[in-house]
């Protein structure tokens, strides 16, 4: 009764972040700022609220978070966002249709 409750995961960081993520998708894409790991990656340089060393992004002055998205070839893609404050988190999934 005493002891503590073993915990069933590691450690996290509680912060608001906003992070995109490719779900599906026909070539590379590359996100600007780099995003946040929304997933548990426990190493120090791992930008992951699991991470050791990670600190929560300042939250946009107009409260607006903005990303730049770069996509290598045409196609279809299925992006996935996730806004997490350590406690909640809300997933959306966008579908992008690049053309030629």
């Amino acid at each position: 009764m005493l002891r503590r409750p073993t915990q069933i995961t590691v450690g996290k960081t509680n912060g608001l972040f906003m992070s995109w993520n490719v779900y599906r998708g026909d070539a590379q894409v590359s996100f600007d700022p780099p995003q946040i790991k929304p997933w548990e990656d426990t190493r120090a340089t791992a930008n992951s609220p699991w991470g050791a060393v990670w600190i929560p992004p300042p939250i946009p002055e107009d409260d607006i978070w903005e990303t730049n998205i770069t996509f290598d070839e045409p196609g279809e893609y299925i992006l996935w966002g996730r806004a997490d404050d350590g406690g909640l988190f809300h997933d959306v999934y966008v579908t992008v249709t690049v053309s030629p």
